[in-house]
């Protein structure tokens, strides 16, 4: 059931973005096999449809905006400006759903199909398993595993901060929250990263404290440019055989299910870790190759 709520803040939010990036830049999508693949699942191609299965997509952080910024550009606008086809996304109640906002912001961006996530809440909250609950049913899902904004050259997230003796027993980049929505899934999601650049030039964050606020010249200056470029699906059913018949066979978390279970142990998060793990060594070239090599190849250029 789709609500004529969800038909205006999707609709509204989707066109509002092309306008602006429309007169005050430019948004560029590598259109490859990679990016012809996604849109193709996004339709329900490839099996998808038939085997009921959810796409996760997910990709580096470079704003606060790029949800919806980069994220209602990647679809054709057709397809943009109808919720069906449209990903859910989670943000931080602080953020998006505080108290201090009017109740009308926090209903468009609810009917956006974003839903509320708790910051240091960990991937055991039962805000995490309602965000699984829509995955369970094959809807499309986005996630930014960094777990916060990251302008520099590389991945960021849990490294951030630490020193290399802090990270000897984990040095992955990565939050494994979406290690555990692959491992759990009732079936199979589809998986597929992109990375893009470009809005951080809108919202740049301070090399110091790490905080993000809007260029102080919003007009003259670098022009808003987002380049945004599709990587190759990634599987992990190797991964997740390979626990099985050690472990036995993974519980399953099922759509708004509340007698479900939702909490991890301590060998499934070895697993989340390996899944994003995976996910860190496809993503982190990706990111290197969009942010150093084709975004300088473009502003050479213009």
């Amino acid at each position: 059931f789709i609500s004529v709520a969800q038909h205006i803040s999707i609709g509204a939010t989707a066109l509002a973005i092309r306008i602006l990036m429309n007169t005050y830049g430019e948004y560029n999508i590598v259109n490859d096999d990679n990016y012809n693949h996604f849109i193709n699942l996004v339709l329900g191609g490839d099996g998808r449809s038939e085997k009921n299965q959810g796409i996760i997509t997910v990709s580096n952080h470079r704003s606060l905006f790029d949800d919806p910024g980069v994220v209602s550009c990647l679809l054709p606008l057709h397809m943009a400006i109808q919720p069906k086809y449209n990903r859910w996304g989670i943000c931080s109640q602080e953020f998006c759903f505080s108290d201090i906002l009017p109740s009308f912001i926090k209903g468009y961006i609810g009917a956006g199909q974003v839903l509320p996530i708790r910051r240091g809440g960990g991937i055991d909250q039962k805000l995490f398993k309602d965000f699984a609950s829509l995955l369970a049913v094959g809807e499309w899902v986005h996630i930014f595993p960094e777990g916060g904004v990251w302008q520099r050259d590389e991945l960021g997230g849990r490294g951030r901060g630490h020193t290399l003796e802090s990270m000897k027993v984990d040095k992955s980049k990565l939050k494994w929250g979406v290690g555990k929505l692959i491992a759990h899934a009732p079936t199979r999601p589809r998986l597929i990263p992109f990375a893009h650049v470009g809005m951080d030039n809108l919202l740049p964050q301070h090399p110091e404290n790490g905080k993000t606020g809007l260029k102080k010249k919003l007009f003259g200056g670098d022009p808003l440019k987002v380049h945004v470029r599709f990587g190759e699906e990634i599987i992990f059913d190797d991964l997740i055989e390979d626990y099985e018949k050690k472990h036995g066979s993974l519980w399953k978390y099922e759509n708004q299910s509340e007698g479900s279970k939702w909490v991890s142990s301590e060998s499934e998060k070895l697993l989340y870790r390996q899944i994003t793990l995976r996910i860190e060594k496809h993503l982190e070239p990706l990111t290197e190759q969009v942010v150093c090599r084709d975004f300088s190849g473009l502003k050479d250029a213009s």
